[in-house]
């Protein structure tokens, strides 16, 4: 848009105006949205939000279906957990995961069942909703045995790599993970079942299944991955020793672990219960 200098007149085009004749600038052309252009607008980031959100939960079920299918396969069976390379760690991880935070549930889920037993009738004697609307406190109870049941973990990988570093191939710690995070699909399958247990206060299945699915994730399996390694890479170390030692070794690690914090934690929560929190 061109403007005169002098009249103020505009006009689209020429170098002088069409009125007084005197010279023209051209002045900048500030477009203004409209109001339909500022609805579209608003509209369109209205709608791509939820097109990403629908991307997003697409995209973690299928992370959570290649997972299930990879875990059914596990469970059928187990060996094909050692036959996979490190393409499979994060699926380790995972199963890590499970296991570690099922096994947290089930344990308190089951303590605080039995502690409303315990002194849920003898509520409405000290208070107007009764101790037996209380529960144990949940995140200090579960981050510990998170912490505690992880360290057994830890302590049976720890176990497995050094004993790999006498072989003559070794483990890598993506290998590592796939492998023995691969092989505990069915125990921390188990400690899912034992969530339920839990939830149904049955004391017995409970403790049944958790401690089946602990005792073999740190005596028996360090020995399996460490003795399947051993066969494959024909290593000139006597595997029985070499897989009895990585078990040992972990059972060890377990020993400090229970010495050092889990008898005081076991205090802790007796103390709860005799106090009735």
């Amino acid at each position: 848009m061109m403007k005169c200098t002098k009249c103020l007149n505009e006009q689209d085009f020429g170098k002088f105006c069409g009125k007084c004749g005197a010279g023209l600038m051209e002045t900048e052309n500030n477009h203004q949205p409209s109001a339909y252009e500022e609805v579209a607008a608003a509209s369109e980031t209205v709608t791509r939000e939820p097109v990403q959100v629908n991307e997003s939960v697409t995209k973690a079920k299928e992370n959570v279906s290649k997972y299930w299918n990879y875990a059914l396969q596990v469970l059928k069976k187990p060996s094909v957990a050692l036959e996979g390379g490190d393409h499979q760690f994060i699926n380790g991880l995972i199963t890590i995961g499970i296991f570690v935070i099922a096994f947290s549930l089930s344990i308190y889920f089951l303590v605080n069942k039995l502690f409303k037993a315990m002194f849920g009738g003898l509520g409405s004697m000290f208070s107007e909703d009764g101790m037996g609307t209380q529960s144990l406190p949940f995140f200090h109870l579960t981050s510990s045995l998170f912490m505690f049941s992880l360290i057994f973990i830890v302590g049976s990988l720890i176990s497995v790599f050094l004993a790999g570093k006498l072989m003559s191939q070794g483990f890598s710690l993506k290998e590592l993970l796939a492998h023995f995070g691969g092989v505990l699909v069915p125990f921390a399958s188990l400690n899912v079942v034992a969530i339920l247990t839990g939830l149904m206060g049955s004391v017995q299945l409970t403790l049944i299944l958790t401690g089946v699915s602990l005792l073999y994730s740190i005596v028996i399996m360090p020995a399996i991955v460490v003795y399947d390694r051993a066969m494959k890479y024909q290593s000139s170390v006597n595997k029985v020793y070499l897989a009895a030692g990585a078990s040992a070794l972990s059972m060890f690690i377990t020993y400090l672990v229970i010495r050092t914090s889990v008898m005081e934690f076991m205090d802790e929560v007796e103390s709860l219960l005799n106090m009735g929190f």
